[in-house]
């Protein structure tokens, strides 16, 4: 069959006629060397020598084409098309080869009404005419010169072409034809559109409702919408809507959505609850059972009432109530500020319990009252509503519940236009909303961004912040900080001794010893510190939206908010404790206030947030995840790439390029199979997980760690670690529970290159099916905040070879408190006890407080020191503390390190101590050595200061045999410690190595 061309030779119409194509370059050259030469032809033959768009088109013949056939398929007049056609080069009608190019004139619509009928009964020519309508509204739309076009002639003209095409119909058929006509999409045709609602009315005829989707689209929306309308039972017609909805193509859904119908049919199954609030005497009951009606209705019969003018009586009605004492005549010996008073209470009573986008409907149907009250009262002589101390309190705390919504904030800034607050009200309102830990209130934001509004009040704002940060803030953290001293002391002493296995069993013991009080209300501050952490974050992301000129004068003092020890452990704490704040939109937003807060990088407040959303953005979408079902992991696949793709601010608070960013967000989603695994083969399974991640692990250590100094390169490796989590534990539960399988070359090979990591991971999953919990471990869950601890571990391994004993303590205090909180799921490690303690040690807070307290020389520091290996003797020996309160163990440990000695060797050696003779003496004068060196030599304590020579000096190599054994020496290097051990009969080290 011939194809069209249009008349500028440069796009090709596909077979409906709609769409087209680009020709190439060479077939634009040949078709308009075509018509030039085809027209030039018909001119010699006396016919027109140029195209009228208006009554021609170009088509273009192909194999087995003829002039009669080509009038056959285009439903055109034969004669008509021979006339276009009279032309010197086409002697006669069936002489047309391919490539020649035809005139054809547009199908009529007498010719279209009356062309052969498809399948469906309509006239197969109706496509044409609809194409010709389309074109010629086209040209009328977008005329050269608009002025020139008298369009009510113009669409009259086409509406005859209409009213001609439906005439030539049966009576029967005319009505649906018309509605077939009007369905189709009139996009950049609009007079087309005009057209046919003309001809619609002249000829008397009635258009239904359309989305213009097109006829086929239209068609099956009505059929689905009379099946649901033939339902009595609304809730039942409901249902049978939404069922066949669910089952339609995307177009169909278009239409759906958009036709009042379906309005209607969702309007029809929320009668009951309507009619029980307009049934309630009480505009406040009748307020809540319409909200609570549209609370649990869907999001369709939600939408509906939205438009719907019963919905909005109910609200009107009750804002009316509310607005009686501020708008009914009568009141001239009640004072205005009472009035207004009484109108808040109402008020007060019908937003108190609905949710704050519906008491923001509420409140912006009040609006208008208030304005109309504003101005009754200044024709009263007042000078317009008087709110009073107590009236502003109580709008003040309608006007929070709503702050955030859309309306909300709108309704804010039109009661700060009006001056709708008393201003001492406002300032109890905002000191008692930030002293019970709640956000500053949003008239006084809105006040305070104010041009015009005196710098004393913009002053009140921030001090208010700045109190919460000290008094509530610093109290919590106080509290907090004393409970957990004695453990953190502890931790740090000891830490440095321990594997992982002995530090949790130590913990352990210590919390029993403690009680379940004890526990219970450490996790009581955890909530409260979270929670005020959350709090000092809405008062700065408050604070940073004041106006540019406005908040730089302050901004020192906003930054200042979260720059001090207990902000920052409040903030840590809020982080990992809720989710929410780094969720999507919100998380996006933080992460923002932290960039301009300066807050980046290797910054422990950044590590922890990238971490959190990490966990709630990334791998929150592999969680439980199926590695067998293909949908699920592209589904995983595509939310990685949107919390991590095009996301500069993230960037910015990593330290990444946007470019680098993306490319890590490939990285991660790639460790997702991009096939899904065999069923059938556990073994297959695992390694083929494995060997995916191995992949993935591949290129980000070859992009990010081995050839930059990218930040958070650790970060990324064990997020593609943490990925496959879920997958793991589903593919390969009985795989890791067989000893021969998990022994088997190809596994080891796998986790050989995986490295440790891997290694951790098979003992966590041992560790949760021996637990009967693998089919239920929730990856996201388990995996929260593995990133903290992953950078801590990297940062102690890297300070244990530097020998900063003291440091290694604190991040080996991170590293286990959070991974084996949440892989192994341990009571000592878990909840609030885990995560303080990891929380504390990252911002080197509890632990350098406790070096300064009462010494805890006491039975449970020996009892915490022999889960180290130490045996009972030298535990009481090395429970003692330096004046400024350090203990002598991380110093012994850092000793060994320097000889060759493993953690496990230096406590054999040390233990040696006291079996000899007089050993326990000789073990404490060692130790009284060792703490005058921590306290004269080594600042802050730092062990890693304490190397085998000293850098400048002269070092003692022949110590006195009376100074030695009272503990006054202080050896200022492993040198100066080897020459003191044989004047206290102590063996060198080096016999352990």
């Amino acid at each position: 069959m011939s194809y069209r061309i249009d008349i500028e030779t440069l796009r090709r119409y596909s077979a409906d006629g709609m769409t087209s194509t680009a020709l190439s370059q060479a077939q634009q050259q040949r078709f308009e060397n075509a018509v030039e030469s085809a027209l030039d032809s018909r001119e010699d033959a006396g016919g027109p020598g140029e195209l009228d768009a208006g009554e021609e088109r170009i088509f273009v013949v192909e194999e087995g084409d003829s002039l009669f056939e080509i009038a056959e398929e285009l439903n055109v007049d034969f004669n008509e098309l021979l006339e276009l056609n009279q032309r010197d080069d086409l002697s006669a009608p069936d002489q047309i080869d391919v490539g020649d190019v035809v005139f054809v004139p547009h199908t009529s619509p007498e010719e279209a009404a009356t062309s052969p009928r498809d399948a469906q009964g309509i006239p197969e020519g109706e496509s044409d005419f609809v194409q010709s309508l389309r074109e010629q509204g086209n040209n009328l739309e977008y005329a050269d010169d608009p002025s020139a076009v008298d369009m009510d002639a113009e669409v009259g003209e086409l509406a005859s072409d209409v009213q001609t095409y439906v005439s030539h119909l049966p009576p029967e058929e005319q009505q649906a034809a018309l509605q077939r006509l009007y369905d189709h999409d009139w996009v950049d045709a609009g007079p087309a559109q005009m057209a046919i609602e003309q001809a619609a009315e002249e000829l008397n005829l009635d258009l239904g409702e359309t989305s213009h989707g097109g006829p086929e689209v239209e068609n099956e929306a009505r059929e689905i919408i009379a099946d649901a309308q033939a339902e009595s039972d609304p809730e039942q017609a409901l249902q049978m809507l939404e069922e066949a909805y669910d089952n339609a193509s995307p177009a169909v859904q278009s239409a759906l959505d958009r036709s009042s119908e379906v309005r209607e049919i969702a309007e029809n199954s929320a009668s009951d609850f309507i009619a029980e609030a307009q049934a309630a005497d009480d505009p406040a009951e009748a307020l809540r059972i319409y909200e609570e009606g549209y609370s649990n209705a869907s999001e369709r019969v939600q939408a509906a009432l939205d438009r719907s003018s019963d919905g909005q009586a109910i609200i009107d009605e009750a804002v009316e109530w509310a607005a009686e004492p501020i708008l009914e005549e009568g009141n001239d010996n009640e004072m205005p500020a009472a009035r207004t008073l009484q109108a808040m209470e109402r008020l007060e009573t019908l937003t108190e319990d609905l949710p704050p986008e519906f008491a923001a409907e509420v409140v912006d149907a009040m609006l208008p009252q208030l304005e109309q009250a504003q101005q009754n009262f200044r024709d009263e002589g007042y000078a317009g509503v008087e709110i009073g101390y107590s009236g502003t309190m109580i709008l003040n705390g309608i006007l929070d519940r709503i702050a955030g919504t859309e309306k909300g904030d709108a309704a804010v800034e039109q009661v700060v236009d009006m001056s709708l607050f008393d201003m001492n009200g406002l300032r109890a309102a905002m000191n008692q909303a930030v002293s019970e830990g709640n956000r500053i209130p949003a008239i006084a934001i809105e006040l305070a961004s104010r041009e015009g509004v005196m710098d004393g009040f913009r002053e009140e704002v921030i001090g208010t912040a700045e109190r919460f940060r000290d008094q509530t803030i610093g109290d919590q953290s106080e509290a907090y900080y004393e409970h957990l001293q004695e453990l953190g002391y502890l931790i740090d002493t000891g830490g440095s001794a321990m594997t992982p296995e002995q530090m949790e069993a130590a913990i352990e013991d210590y919390i029993e010893s403690q009680g379940d009080e004890w526990s219970t209300e450490l996790e009581g501050m955890r909530e409260d510190l979270a929670d005020s952490g959350t709090t000092l974050l809405e008062h700065i992301q408050q604070l940073q939206s004041l106006p540019d000129g406005i908040r730089s004068d302050y901004q020192e003092r906003i930054d200042g908010l979260i720059d001090d020890p207990n902000a920052r452990l409040a903030v840590s704490t809020a982080l990992q404790e809720n989710p929410e704040l780094v969720r999507g939109e919100a998380g996006d937003a933080l992460v923002e206030t932290f960039n301009e807060l300066g807050i980046s990088g290797d910054d422990p407040l950044a590590a922890t947030l990238v971490g959190a959303y990490l966990n709630e953005n990334v791998l929150s979408s592999a969680a439980d995840l199926d590695f067998t079902d293909a949908d699920a992991m592209a589904d995983a696949r595509q939310s990685i790439e949107e919390a991590l793709s095009d996301k500069p601010q993230l960037a910015e608070l990593m330290g990444v390029s946007t470019s680098d960013l993306n490319e890590i967000a490939t990285m991660l989603s790639g460790v997702l199979p991009s096939e899904p695994l065999e069923g059938s083969n556990e073994f297959g399974r695992v390694n083929g997980i494995l060997r995916n991640l191995n992949n993935t692990l591949d290129q980000i250590d070859g992009k990010f760690v081995r050839n930059s100094n990218i930040p958070f390169s650790t970060t990324f490796r064990t997020t593609a670690f943490a990925i496959v989590g879920s997958g793991l534990i589903n593919a390969g539960h009985n795989f890791l529970e067989d000893p021969n399988l998990r022994n088997s070359a190809e596994f080891g090979v796998a986790l050989s290159r995986v490295g440790v990591d891997s290694a951790q991971l098979v003992a966590a999953y041992r560790n949760v099916t021996d637990t009967g919990t693998v089919g239920n471990l929730k990856a996201a869950g388990r995996f929260v905040h593995i990133m903290g601890a992953t950078l801590a571990g990297a940062d102690a391994v890297a300070r244990f070879q530097e020998g900063d004993y003291l440091g290694a303590g604190l991040n080996a205090a991170v590293a286990g408190g959070v991974s084996t909180a949440l892989l192994f799921g341990s009571t000592s490690w878990g909840g609030p006890v885990g995560f303080g303690i990891a929380t504390a040690a990252s911002l080197g807070l509890y632990i350098q407080e406790s070096l300064k307290e009462t010494p805890y020389e006491t039975q449970t520091t020996a009892n915490f020191l022999t889960h180290a290996g130490f045996s009972e003797e030298a535990a009481e020996v090395l429970i003692e503390r330096s004046e400024d309160g350090y203990n002598a163990v991380p110093l012994l440990m850092r000793y060994g390190e320097l000889h060759g000695l493993t953690p496990e060797q230096t406590v054999e050696w040390i233990n040696s101590i006291p079996q000899g003779e007089n050993g326990e003496v000789m073990l404490g004068a060692l130790r009284d050595n060792l703490l005058n060196t921590l306290d004269q030599h080594l600042e802050d304590g730092d062990v890693s200061q304490f190397n085998e020579h000293i850098d400048e000096g002269y070092e003692l190599f022949g110590p006195s045999l009376g100074e030695s054994r009272a503990g006054t020496l202080s050896p200022r290097s492993a040198f100066e410690l080897d020459a003191i051990l044989p004047q206290l009969d102590i063996e060198s080290p080096q016999a352990y190595a």
